[in-house]
């Protein structure tokens, strides 16, 4: 590999798609858009080392037709760092590689997925409903906290009331 590569892995842990991409910056170091799948939060930019990117998975070089020398396309990811404009079907990891690559975003698995869902209008609505179901993931989160918040006050003003409860006034609540 070499500085200006478009470099992948398999984000499991065998050597099917999905895949991660990024570009290969030298010195053992990658610059790529990293997404927090867990917590539904958007992606950023990030310079890492190789070994944080590939995650102890085999890591593969993308061959382009026509690509821009590598200190173009180190430029670009460069340019890049810490954005966070991350979305899976429009600016995902792979759109951010190619575009260095190339000056073009775009992601093959993106239009894979888009004629398995019917084109544009499939992807749009599949986008709009995975930001909706986080939406309300966030909202249950942000509800649960606000009861427990709540039946914890509860809870500790009747013990402050009266300190023993032997008036049985906690189970009065129920």
């Amino acid at each position: 590999m070499a500085q200006g590569d478009h470099i992948y892995c398999s984000i499991d842990d065998n050597s099917k798609s999905p895949y991660h991409h990024g570009i290969d910056c030298g010195n053992d170091t990658v610059i790529h858009y990293q997404n927090n799948y867990k917590h539904g939060k958007d992606g950023i930019i990030r310079w890492v080392f190789i070994t944080e990117f590939a995650k102890n998975k085999k890591i593969y070089i993308k061959k382009h037709d026509k690509c821009d020398p590598p200190i173009v396309v180190f430029m670009r990811a460069k340019r890049r760092l810490g954005e966070k404009s991350y979305n899976i079907f429009y600016n995902n990891c792979e759109h951010f590689a190619h575009y260095c690559k190339t000056g073009e975003p775009i992601s093959p698995q993106v239009e894979k997925a888009k004629e398995i869902l019917g084109g544009d209008n499939g992807i749009a609505v599949v986008d709009g409903f995975s930001k909706n179901v986080i939406n309300v993931v966030n909202s249950v989160q942000s509800s649960k906290n606000y009861i427990h918040k709540s039946i914890e006050d509860t809870l500790k003003s009747l013990i402050n009331k009266d300190g023993d409860d032997s008036d049985n006034s906690f189970f009065k609540l129920f």
